[in-house]
């Protein structure tokens, strides 16, 4: 099958909340720093992917990087917030407005690493005047795309309106 690259950025709505719940870079042990976001999801992997409790299905993980604190949670969506584990963080992705950037690649290296690096939504914001809410962004992984060799992600960043 030959790849053909997809990619699009358009404003959604999100009309119900995200919950979400993962391991908290802050309460990682983990430097605070770009380069311990890999280390945090390696983390997740060994760690809770596949054992989160209520975790929605089909699986869905997200990064949601809180740019006020600064924390990165890698987790997975789930029906219900429960007890959390003493290194995870529960947020919920609220309702509203987002800037959706859809992106593939061949393969997840190149996703996550020179594609995603590429991609310029404030520069996109910015041509179509939509303004950005800048407390937190969000990163969805479509697990189960991925496990079929589908290597397809977005982003979601807030409007503000």
């Amino acid at each position: 099958m030959m790849f053909v690259e997809k990619n699009s950025t358009e404003i959604i709505v999100i009309d119900r909340e995200i919950k979400v719940v993962g391991l908290s870079l802050q309460k990682s042990g983990l430097p605070i720093s770009f380069a311990s976001l890999g280390k945090l999801w390696d983390i997740y992997g060994e760690t809770y992917r596949g054992s989160v409790k209520n975790a929605e299905t089909p699986v869905v993980e997200y990064a949601v990087c809180l740019n006020k604190t600064p924390d990165y949670i890698a987790g997975c969506g789930v029906t219900e917030i429960d007890k959390v584990e003493k290194d995870c963080l529960s947020f919920i992705i609220p309702l509203g407005k987002y800037i959706k950037d859809t992106f593939n690649a061949e393969t997840f290296e190149q996703l996550t690493g020179e594609v995603r690096g590429k991609r310029n939504v404030k520069a996109w914001a910015k041509k179509n005047k939509v303004n950005i809410n800048g407390q937190f962004t969000i990163e969805v992984y479509p697990r189960e795309d991925f496990e079929k060799g589908n290597f397809q992600m977005y982003t979601l960043t807030p409007v503000k309106e």
